[in-house]
Order: structure tokens, then sequence, then C-alpha cells
């Protein structure tokens, strides 16, 4: 009797990690996604294109073998990114009932990894070295953890910040380093406290968010002079790549070492469209206040290449050449 228990409640359970779709149903998922797509998506001409071909493809009967939410998320997601390609817009499945709240899972514990400031160390001629892993969301503790970190580099000669395998969506995180390593450097008498690093911008052009640096931050900062070098690579993305990108356009801040990074310059949205399926798009674009421009698709560019496991002995060396006396 117990056997059989058991067997029924994994059964059922088994069952709740996927979602019977019916044609009504599946219809719906796609027309919603289509209408998600017409309407908000940051790139409206593809967006469009994707959601009329999504469209065309229902009442061809294409989704008619699709008849679980995990199939057609798979294949929603392919024929939308065939015309509308980008990291953050796509059908997803999710292995729990979203309308059960007792199913959603925990909330992960930022400070675990210490918000993913991970690693100092003096490599030698006092010269620096951070390990960034991920960009967390900024709140009280992890401007706390921020300034603790920053601070270690603070009386180092030279700074090197490995971004190699860092993204997260914290761009708040991001500005807020940005504020130990810049000082305005725009005009010889007038400094100002704060700058102003980038925008994301809306399918219209309309500025939803700016990112400044700020005025004031806790602990002694690295400072805009000393020399300061960033490894990048193609695990390197979204918020670890905006901080690159902007140190790197801001008056040539830092030496970007290594290789192309991800690519992804997008904000992305999401909006639950069944018990088991959500949609995602991507709905704002990074903006560099010096470039009006990004890095979507072809990623952050290295001033100085180098494969991903010698970017580090790479930049030390530029490093070490930056500190010798000049003659």
């Amino acid at each position: 009797m117990i056997v059989a228990t058991l067997m029924v409640t994994a059964g059922l359970h088994a069952q709740t990690l996927d979602e019977a779709l019916d044609a009504p149903a599946r219809a719906h998922v796609v027309n919603e996604y289509a209408r998600r797509l017409s309407g908000q998506h940051v790139d409206a001409v593809r967006a469009k294109a994707a959601a009329d071909d999504i469209r065309q493809r229902l009442a061809r009967g294409e989704y008619d073998q699709q008849t679980t939410a995990r199939a057609l998320a798979v294949r929603v997601t392919r024929d939308v990114a065939a015309i509308a390609p980008d990291k953050h817009t796509y059908l997803e499945y999710v292995p729990y009932d979203m309308s059960d709240p007792q199913q959603r899972p925990q909330p992960v514990v930022q400070s675990a990894d210490n918000f993913g400031l991970r690693k100092f160390e003096t490599l030698g001629e006092n010269i620096g070295y951070l390990h960034i892993t991920r960009f967390a969301p900024l709140d009280r503790a992890s401007m706390d953890a921020a300034a603790r970190f920053m601070a270690q580099a603070a009386d180092c000669a030279a700074l090197i910040i490995d971004l190699r395998d860092a993204g997260g969506d914290g761009q708040d995180m991001a500005a807020l380093l940005s504020s130990y390593l810049l000082v305005d450097k725009r005009s010889y008498i007038f400094a100002d406290k704060q700058i102003h690093l980038h925008d994301q911008i809306d399918r219209d052009g309309k500025v939803v968010a700016e990112y400044w640096t700020s005025a004031e931050v806790a602990g002694r900062r690295f400072g805009g002079v000393k020399p300061l070098y960033l490894l990048v690579g193609e695990r390197t993305s979204a918020a670890a790549e905006g901080f690159a990108y902007d140190l790197q356009q801001y008056v040539k801040r830092a030496v970007v070492v290594g290789s192309s990074t991800a690519g992804d310059a997008r904000v992305g949205g999401k909006q639950r469209v069944s018990r088991h399926l959500q949609t995602s798009m991507a709905v704002t674009r990074h903006s560099n206040v010096i470039t009006r421009a990004n890095w979507e698709g072809g990623g952050v560019q290295p001033d100085v290449a180098a494969a991903p496991d010698q970017a580090l002995n790479v930049a030390l060396a530029l490093a070490q050449a930056a500190l010798k006396p000049k003659k």
C-alpha cells in the first residue's frame, strides 16, 4: 500500500513538470507571444516580422504536434530566433506551476558568493587582481561588500579586474564599481562629481533608465589615473560587458584584454502566459553616452587580443611595463 501511494504521488508530481496544451491553448500562447513581441520588443521591425511568422505557422498547423508546454517552447523559440535573435527573446518553459506560489523556488541568497565579488590578491610589484564572477543587484549589503572589495585595491600601483566569467543584470553595481575607478577628465577647470555612463533606451528611443557613477562612495577609491586592465572573454556577458565597454570608452580609462565578449547589450522582461510558460523578450538596449552605441551581437572588442587562458599573463606584462620608470 505504501509503495502504491508513493507511485501515485510520484506520478502526480511528474505530471506537474509539464503542461498539456490542446489546440485552443496553443493558439492562446502563440497569439499572446506574438502580440507582446509586436508591442514591446526593442527592435520593432524584426519583432513584428517574427510575430507575423509564428502566427502564420500556427494557422498552417505547424504547431499541431507540439502538445506540451516544453515542446512548444522549443519550437516557437527556434522560429522566433531565426528572425529576431537575441539572448533575451524566447518562449520559456518553467518546470513548476507558476500559478502556485508554493511551487516557486526560493530566491537566491545574494550574499552566498559575496555578491559575485570573488577574490582579491596582489600579483607582485604591487599589482592588484580582482576577480568578479557576477554583477549582483545593489542594496546596502552589496554596497558594503563592494566597498570592502574595492578598498583592497586602493593602494595598488596598477589593477587587473578579471571579468572572464562575469555576467549578471546588476547595472547599478557596475556603476558603483566604476565610481571607484573614474574621475572626470573632461575639463581642466570644472570636474563633475558624477559621470554619466550609459542609458537604457526602449523601442521608441526613450530613455527609461540612466546610470551614473556615485558622487560619494564608502571606503577608498583606486582612482582614475593609475593603470587599469580588464580581462574579458566569450563568457563575459550582460552587466559585465557594460562595465567593460563604459570604462573602455570613457577617455580609454581601461585597457581591455582578451577576446570578444558574449554580445548581450539588451535587457529582457518576462510575463507568464500559461502555468508552465512565460514569454521573454528584449525590451531595452544599452546606449553609451559617448558612442551612443553598444556591443549587441558583436561583443565588446578587446584593445589587446589574447587567448582566454593567456589574458591574465598578457595584462600582467602590460601592467609591469606601464610601471617601469620612464628613461
